[in-house]
């Protein structure tokens, strides 16, 4: 059952936010998280003496500024919870200033691993043994390998891994078929050939050693049901905490950093190998599942190495912006 969050307000607003509130959740909406930012932005009314509950820019020109501190997604949701307060009250005959601003999203900082890392990390995915000797511990130790080589060396999302059954993957031709990925698109992904060894060797791991019998090609605990997204996020973070990278690394990597090193790479090869990246960036989209080549693009931007590799190459731009010399 929905448990509602109900808070205090006390401004002249209160009446017309309770009542907003409730209208909102009588369409089906929690408005736990809204229903706070309005009770910040009552107070923010009381300390700021207003006695009626008329909108104007510069009563709300303090209530949009960046706190200290405040990511940039919480910020707009002061301000859009303001927003919906305001119309409301337009509504009702009170005419307010409706606030339009968008400070946009926090940039996210990826790690990407270098090739010490991985090497480090994939040491302890390889050696790991289960502390205990429970059947599905050991199977599963046999999982991790895969799983986490088809991050790196395909550029697959984990829910993507994760919910593999065995009939989506060609054996013969080492061709993995994604159904219904983000945004509900499809597509083919080809596998490396000595990743399809493995693959092979793991399937015929699980029938003839252990026959298992399971629709998933990586089954959890429970053969009904594949591994779950969240434990591949957990171990991880226990294989990397055991590599002396982590103890250096101020931002820790996720299992979609895996997915940017295989961009990262791809693209680097194809820079060092003069291969024009704008022809192939349209064929990586369409791999990793991306409406345009400009979200593959946003995977390698942020990486450190990237300038100095693209400078290497780069044959137009002394060209272009020549080199300016003091007389």
């Amino acid at each position: 059952m929905t448990e509602y969050r109900d808070y205090p307000y006390s401004s002249v607003l209160a009446p017309f936010i309770q009542d907003y509130v409730a209208e909102k959740r009588a369409l089906g909406y929690i408005y736990n998280v809204k229903g706070y930012q309005l009770f910040r932005l009552d107070q923010y009314w009381n300390d700021n003496g207003y006695k009626d509950a008329a909108f104007t820019p510069e009563r709300l020109d303090a209530w949009m500024c960046s706190l200290p501190g405040e990511s940039k997604s919480s910020q707009n949701s002061r301000i859009g919870a303001a927003r919906g307060i305001a119309r409301y009250l337009n509504t009702h005959g009170i005419k307010c200033y409706v606030p339009t601003l968008y400070v946009g999203k926090d940039q996210k900082q990826i790690h990407v691993m270098d090739k010490t890392e991985l090497a480090e990390f994939f040491s302890a995915v390889d050696s790991y043994q289960p502390k205990t000797h429970k059947p599905c511990d050991l199977r599963m130790a046999n999982e991790y390998p895969i799983i986490f080589r088809l991050f790196y060396c395909c550029g697959m999302r984990n829910n993507e891994v994760c919910e593999l059954r065995k009939t989506d993957i060609d054996l013969e031709n080492g061709i993995v078929t994604i159904y219904d990925g983000k945004k509900h698109r499809d597509r083919l992904v080809y596998l490396p050939e000595d990743l399809l060894t493995l693959i092979r060797k793991y399937c015929r791991y699980l029938e003839k050693d252990l026959g298992v019998k399971s629709e998933w090609l990586f089954p959890g605990r429970f053969l009904k049901e594949h591994v779950l997204k969240t434990s591949i996020d957990r171990n991880f973070r226990d294989f990397w905490n055991k590599t002396e990278a982590s103890k250096h690394c101020d931002k820790h990597p996720t299992p979609h950093s895996l997915r940017h090193g295989f961009v990262v790479d791809r693209i680097n090869n194809w820079i060092l190998a003069g291969i024009d990246i704008n022809v192939m960036f349209v064929y990586l989209s369409k791999y990793l599942g991306h409406k345009d080549p400009d979200e593959s693009f946003y995977y390698y931007h942020l990486v450190r190495e990237a300038y100095d590799i693209i400078k290497q190459r780069d044959t137009v731009t002394k060209d272009v912006i020549p080199e300016v010399r003091r007389r």
